[in-house]
Parts: C-alpha cells; sequence; structure tokens
C-alpha cells in the first residue's frame, strides 16, 4: 500500500512522491528525493503544512506512520514535505508557515483567526529583529492558547512548527533577538513557500461514494459538523461547513475521502 505526497524543499528531486507503508524518512530524503541539493547538510523536515510538525535529523530513521509520528505534532494535513537544509534560517520557516495560515484557514473561529494573526505579526517582528524576550515570550503563549481553543485541527496544530523549531534551534531565534542572523543575511534563494500551491478556495475534501463503508467515524470526528449519512450507505460532506481541516482523511481506514482541486 503506498500513499501520495507532494516533496518540497531542499533535495535534488522535488515533486510527487509514492510511498511505502514503513518507508522511513531517511529514505525520503536520500532516495526518493535525491538526496539534499547543492551539498548542503540536512536541517529539518516539516510534514502537513501549516498545521503539522518538524523533525529534525534525530527522526530521520522513524517511518513515515502518522501514529508513530504523532508526538511530534506530525499529522498528514495538505500531504506536503518540505526538506530544509542547513543554511535556512527557521524564524524565517517559522514566519512563512505562520503566513500560510492566514490564507489555508477558513476564519470561522475567532481564537485561531486572531490568535494566528497576531503570532504572524510577532513572528515577523522577530524575523526583522525588531522584538525582545517579552514578545518572544508572548508569541510562544499565543501557540498555547490557540492550540488549546481551536475550533479544529488546523488551528490546534497552528504552533507545532514554531514550538519544534524553537527548542531544536534556539539558536536561530537567540540570533534574532541579538539582532544579528548571518544565515538570513547569505541568503539568496527564494523563501520556503509552504503547502501545494493551489488557493484554499479551490480545494474541497469529497467522499468517494465507491470506497465509502458507511461506517460513520468521518462523521463523528468531523468539529464541523459537516459530514452525514446513514450507517452502512456512503456519507456525504456539505462544502458550505467543511474546513478542510482534514481530520476525516486521516481516519478514514479505507481510502475514500480525497482532496480535489475544483474550478470556479
Amino acid at each position: 500500500m503506498t500513499q501520495t505526497f507532494l516533496l518540497k524543499g531542499d533535495v535534488c528531486r522535488p515533486g510527487p512522491i509514492e510511498v511505502e507503508k514503513g518507508t522511513t524518512l531517511r529514505r525520503i530524503v536520500e532516495e526518493l528525493g535525491g538526496g539534499m541539493a547543492g551539498g548542503r547538510a540536512f536541517k529539518a523536515m516539516q510534514i502537513g503544512g501549516p498545521s503539522g510538525g518538524l523533525l529534525t535529523e534525530a527522526q530521520l530513521d522513524l517511518p513515515l506512520d502518522f501514529k508513530t509520528l504523532a508526538p511530534f505534532g506530525v499529522r498528514r494535513g495538505d500531504g506536503v514535505i518540505t526538506v530544509l537544509d542547513e543554511d535556512r534560517c527557521m524564524v524565517d520557516v517559522t514566519y512563512r508557515f505562520l503566513l500560510a495560515t492566514q490564507t489555508d484557514f477558513c476564519g470561522k473561529c475567532v481564537s485561531c483567526r486572531e490568535g494566528t494573526k497576531r503570532m504572524t505579526e510577532l513572528c515577523r517582528d522577530l524575523l526583522e529583529c525588531r522584538t525582545d524576550d517579552a514578545d518572544a515570550g508572548m508569541l510562544l503563549e499565543l501557540g498555547e492558547v490557540v492550540r488549546m481553543t481551536a475550533f479544529c485541527a488546523l488551528g490546534k496544530g497552528a504552533s507545532h512548527t514554531m514550538d519544534a523549531a524553537s527548542i531544536a534551534f534556539g539558536d536561530d531565534f537567540q540570533n534574532h533577538l541579538d539582532g544579528r542572523c548571518s544565515l538570513c543575511e547569505k541568503e539568496t534563494r527564494p523563501p520556503v513557500e509552504p503547502g501545494d500551491g493551489v488557493p484554499y478556495d479551490k480545494k474541497q475534501i469529497r467522499i468517494d461514494p465507491d470506497k465509502c463503508k458507511g461506517c460513520s467515524r468521518c462523521a463523528r470526528s468531523c468539529h464541523a459538523q459537516a459530514i452525514s449519512g446513514e450507517l452502512k450507505h456512503p456519507f456525504a460532506i456539505d462544502q458550505s461547513k467543511c474546513v478542510k481541516c482534514y481530520t476525516c482523511m486521516e481516519l478514514c481506514a479505507f481510502g475514500a475521502i480525497g482532496e480535489v482541486t475544483v474550478d470556479g
């Protein structure tokens, strides 16, 4: 059984990949991705988009299994794997993923909508070396508040990348607090761009009636109450209520739920 992901970032062969069950993160980088581009060393890997989690070299030999990776804040999310090399500043990376929350999240939840906006502003100030320890502490505290109060899995995971980056790569954050970051100063490449490039309003989560077994697990897990149906019959998603949090996709044992790109 394989799963499809979009591999992005600082690897030699970015693009769609088919990952077999049990494949390690190291094999994804070194074999499926062709290794690190430009001869640079591996630094981190982000999986799952804005609400996903950040992994370091210490986790490279773990399999791409979301039960195994759950303690690290990793979820399938948008199915994007972003690999980062040693020259990427993790403050900049954190800012880019927080910025993505402003376009990829639905905005229905006040704590997420306003909380992630303020987090993005604080992280931008940190990136521009215009903040102090108190503001940096507020940034981390806001992440905790949003995680505890957000409506769906997107908001609850919005601070995962930031939290992991601040712990594993604290020197990058301290450099910005001190007013100078050598990584940012020498970086000439385009910044990391999270996501698959498809606008939020062009995405839909749909249930394939031919694969759906009518178990109701998706409906019972949907915080937006967007999924309905009868047991042992195909369920359906009300697109006007769906917030595209991917929770139903991650829970479906039959591969019946997927994301599609729509026109109009």
